[in-house]
């Protein structure tokens, strides 16, 4: 079986993807405590860390000897987000990304994949400098990797999910191992989209504190629009107003959802105004039922963030299965014969 290591592993996507391909974690970590709780409570045979991943090393939860398989990481996004600060590697976090080489060359033999996630403004920032400069960084630890190989997918095309959501995907095969980078995006085919209805639960009523008070400003926004329109599209309240959302598509879920931020997506049901509920954005963002179990105590405003800051757990998943370990071959000792 395959060896995984999932790096700001979050919500616990990367994991959920890779146990999908029959790929076992044998480590994850993050800094934030109700990720981490999370993580334990979904995924309990997972060893998993809350660290800061500057005081973190691999040595204190595993034997460094060990091969890893995949290295998994969704680095933070804020500092190369349009919507964010966007300093880049300026900012604190964004410094953060060096943190993956450093752990790298910790370990006796690298891994053998690198997969990692970021907002896809990281790419055409500035003519893709700031790509490039990860993409240096990645060279300098011996991995075959080129702008071919980081690739802005987006979830509706490569899962069929009705969510619009476009993210940077970065795939790089050491040279320890391969000859060459083989993943080749051009084996994703577009794939028709679910109905967006079938993930959304309209004949049962929901929490209490999804539902509109009908005085509010807000419901009456809505509901003027919902008139105007038809109660099987999803709709967010802007600045400037209610944007109505095309048919059969679910817009970018974010982590503002958790502090009523203007990216919440509403329905009505027979039962009012709402927002789309825990379980519907699960499964918007490509969670199976029951894959993602959060703690009792967690308070609906963190699961929503959390929500809005995991990757696409389907996106990942066909992503993984892309990668082609049948192409492995010994190459470091090919050196070694080639150099006797």
């Amino acid at each position: 079986m395959l060896n995984h290591v999932s790096l700001f592993a979050g919500l616990g996507g990367f994991i959920a993807a890779a146990n999908r391909a029959k790929i076992r974690t044998v480590f994850a970590t993050d800094l934030e405590a109700h990720c981490v709780k999370t993580i334990e409570k979904s995924f309990p045979d997972v060893p998993v860390a809350c660290k800061d991943i500057v005081d973190l090393n691999f040595s204190d939860y595993f034997d460094t000897k060990k091969q890893i398989d995949i290295l998994s990481a969704g680095f933070p996004c804020q500092s190369f987000s349009a919507a964010g600060s966007n300093l880049g590697f300026e900012d604190p976090r964004g410094k953060l990304f060096f943190e993956i080489p450093r752990l790298i060359e910790t370990l006796a033999n690298p891994p053998k994949v690198l997969l990692l996630e970021n907002v896809a403004h990281l790419k055409v920032f500035d003519n893709g400098s700031r790509l490039t400069r990860v993409i240096q960084e990645l060279r300098m630890l011996g991995y075959w990797i080129s702008s071919a190989q980081a690739l802005i997918l987006s979830s509706r095309e490569i899962s069929g999910g009705p969510q619009r959501r476009e993210r940077l995907y970065i795939i790089a095969y050491h040279s320890d191992f391969f000859k060459k980078n083989f993943f080749n995006f051009s084996n994703f085919k577009s794939v028709d989209p679910q109905d967006l209805w079938s993930l959304l639960d309209t004949t049962n009523k929901q929490d209490k504190r999804l539902y509109l008070d009908e005085d509010s400003k807000y419901h009456m926004m809505l509901d003027q629009s919902l008139k105007k329109h038809s109660d099987k599209l999803l709709y967010q309240i802007r600045r400037v107003g209610v944007r109505v959302c095309p048919k059969n598509i679910c817009p970018t879920l974010t982590a503002n959802m958790g502090s009523g931020g203007h990216n919440v997506p509403f329905l009505k049901d027979k039962w009012g105004i709402r927002k789309l509920s825990i379980n519907e954005c699960l499964r918007l963002q490509g969670y199976e039922p029951g894959e993602i179990i959060f703690p009792e105590d967690l308070p609906m405003s963190y699961k929503y963030m959390m929500i809005g800051n995991a990757i696409h757990a389907g996106t990942v998943e066909r992503v993984i299965r892309n990668i082609n370990f049948t192409q492995e071959r010994n190459v470091k000792n090919d050196r070694m014969e080639l150099s006797a």
